[in-house]
């Protein structure tokens, strides 16, 4: 039964991280599409939104362990255990997903602004 669980858990994994990845793609050729029509505002929103659907693709592993925590299965020192593990297997995703939220405040700051 545990192997079918392990199994079942990569190919959620594959899953979570393909549909991301290619939300993030459709995300990113919006912003280039808003970029080539001279909409900076709306350019920059979509490439925040698709740099942070890139970090949250390897983020799978961290939402269960999060979900387990809620439903008690899991213990805090374990959640701790596996945010450290995701955060030394994909070091770049902290820094896309700042890029991702600093796109989507320049964005807003330059809607606030009047900038399309």
């Amino acid at each position: 039964m545990k192997a079918s669980t392990k199994t079942e858990a990569t190919a959620l994994e594959r899953l979570w991280s393909s549909l991301f990845f290619c939300f993030s793609a459709v995300m990113g050729a919006f912003a280039l599409v808003s970029f080539d029509a001279g909409r900076l505002a709306g350019a920059a929103g979509d490439a925040g939104v698709s740099c942070l659907m890139l970090s949250l693709g390897s983020q799978f592993p961290m939402v269960r362990a999060i979900v387990g925590a809620a439903s008690r299965q899991v213990s805090p020192a374990k959640l701790q255990e596996e945010a450290e593990r995701v955060r030394s297997a994909h070091p770049w995703s902290e820094r896309i997903a700042a890029a991702g939220w600093s796109l989507l405040f320049g964005s807003l700051l330059l809607r606030a602004l009047g900038v399309d």
